[in-house]
């Protein structure tokens, strides 16, 4: 074993432990991670339907043209910091605003003008919380009910049919369906409210008092509004994550989280609310899906060697998500590493994986055929209704990386690394992040209503309606420390000397 004299000692920019001073005030990496001085962009491009009537009427594969990007600066900010007593762990609260950047977007782009025609999130929410088949085994369960309903429908052994009739004959007249007209800004942050939630809430609401004898309220529309972000300088959840006081290679592990408006979704421990993946706790599954280990991404561990990297995505629910190596690279003259998103990650002939399959999802909604006894959906598709309350599917953009099946549903598509992949390039002594660029697809998934004459054709399948990339580029001030902190003699001698201790036996 090689000894461990002559003074070696980790630098503090390379150990990365988040704390105070003896003064109590926040000690330098803190500091710089709770007010960053970097800008990160987030940029949008939106699928605007331009088929919408062959869909409906012929079952046509959807057809789309791409409108962006829509470029928007992100200001992050850290919050709410409070220290375990033992400066073990640390809470936060973490809050981005987003700031529109024409520089940066399609040439003549305006948000708040430029609007698309993309699938109603609102409509199939609606549809699902009308709740026919309940509704109907009440008044089947009731003589009385039964009576009534007779004299209303005359046969009313068919109600639900007609119930689902009267719901095609209303959208046709009121002009409702499961596509809507809203400006590219109400999707993304302001939001929108769909005709449907009020009008066929209202006639619900009538049908049912009528049926039932009750006194339902009209439908508040503000729980329906879309927005596909909604934390747009806000901050819903406190995160606890650990300090690196006593191993700083553990730092920035989150440890446990909870969600300041809705306390009943906290993580349990160190799992994942089992809300969102039921399917983890299910028999012959291991329950990987709900295991909290790794960081939010904000920054790594030094002296990484090419090992997998666990980290939490908050944008996909899961934590289990492992970035991979792939290859080394050169960004703006500084070496570094390149980790990836992996196919693995969205297979589902992965045992591993069996936590994130949702079986009520493929018998609600039809899409896809599967293998008999399968509860999941084909590779490259990621179901995370059970935290987003609503159908919602993420994948990589233009699905790539999925299967010919899911591929095959937007003939269009022409999915490519190079524009579609999730890249993170880390400088590998120091585990600061070069470049960064997190892409992701926002899908949601379409039932056929077979009963509903009107949308009775609707192919199922995953719709697409926006695709994103979260990107990162080190500013060169950031370069410069970096060249700084690597190649002077002084900090090269101390690199040097703690990769000798690390090293062990000989």
């Amino acid at each position: 074993m090689r000894k461990k004299g002559c003074g070696c000692r980790i630098n503090d920019s390379l150990s990365k432990v988040l704390g105070l001073n003896d003064d109590g005030t926040l000690n330098d990496f803190t500091k710089s991670w709770v007010n960053p001085s970097y800008v990160s962009t987030m940029q949008y491009w939106i699928f605007d339907y331009k088929n919408t009537i062959g869909i409906l009427n012929r079952a046509l594969y959807p057809d789309m043209d791409e409108k962006g990007p829509y470029a928007y600066d992100e200001i992050l900010l850290n919050t709410n910091l409070n220290f375990s007593k033992d400066g073990e762990a640390m809470q936060f609260a973490q809050a981005t605003r987003y700031i529109f950047n024409p520089s940066k977007s399609c040439p003549g782009c305006d948000p708040k003008k430029d609007t698309v025609t993309i699938p109603d999130i609102s409509f199939f929410v609606s549809i699902g919380m009308a709740q026919i088949d309940a509704l109907v085994e009440t008044v089947l369960g009731n003589d009385k009910l039964v009576g009534l309903c007779q004299e209303l429908f005359k046969d009313c052994a068919h109600l639900a049919e007609i119930l689902e009739r009267e719901i095609g004959t209303f959208m046709t007249f009121f002009n409702t369906g499961p596509f809507i007209t809203v400006t590219v800004d109400e999707l993304m942050f302001s939001g929108y409210v769909s005709p449907l939630v009020t009008k066929l809430g209202d006639r619900i609401i009538s049908l049912s008092n009528r049926l039932l004898g009750t006194k339902l309220s009209p439908i508040d529309p503000a729980p329906f509004t879309v927005i596909l972000n909604s934390e747009n300088g806000t901050t819903d959840t406190l995160y606890t994550m650990q300090t690196g006081k006593t191993d700083y290679s553990r730092a920035g592990y989150i440890i446990s989280f909870a969600n300041m408006s809705n306390m009943s979704l906290p993580s349990d421990g160190d799992k994942l609310p089992s809300a969102w993946w039921p399917a983890a706790e299910t028999v012959g599954c291991n329950g990987n899906a709900l295991v909290l280990e790794g960081t939010n991404g904000d920054f790594f561990k030094s002296f990484i060697k090419k090992e997998p990297l666990p980290i939490y995505i908050s944008d996909i629910c899961r934590l289990s998500a492992t970035l991979q190596f792939e290859k080394e690279v050169a960004v703006k003259g500084i070496s570094g590493y390149r980790y990836l998103l992996p196919q693995t990650e969205f297979d589902y002939s992965i045992q591993d994986n069996c936590g994130f399959c949702n079986p009520d999802s493929l018998s609600k909604y039809g899409a896809y055929d599967r293998p008999p006894n399968s509860s999941c959906l084909p590779t490259g598709l990621l179901d995370i209704s059970g935290c987003q309350q609503s159908p919602i599917i993420i994948s990589k953009p233009h699905f790539y990386q999925a299967s010919d099946i899911v591929q095959s549903f937007v003939p269009r598509f022409k999915p490519s690394y190079e524009n579609d992949e999730t890249t993170l390039d880390i400088e590998p002594i120091t585990g600061t992040v070069l470049s960064a660029n997190k892409r992701l697809q926002i899908n949601m998934l379409l039932s056929q209503f077979s009963t509903i004459g009107a949308y009775s054709v609707l192919r199922p399948g995953a719709y697409p309606i926006v695709w994103l990339n979260e990107s990162f580029l080190m500013d060169d001030g950031t370069r410069d420390d970096l060249r700084s902190s690597l190649f002077t003699p002084r900090h090269t001698v101390e690199i040097i000397c703690w990769c000798a201790i690390s090293l062990g036996s000989e």
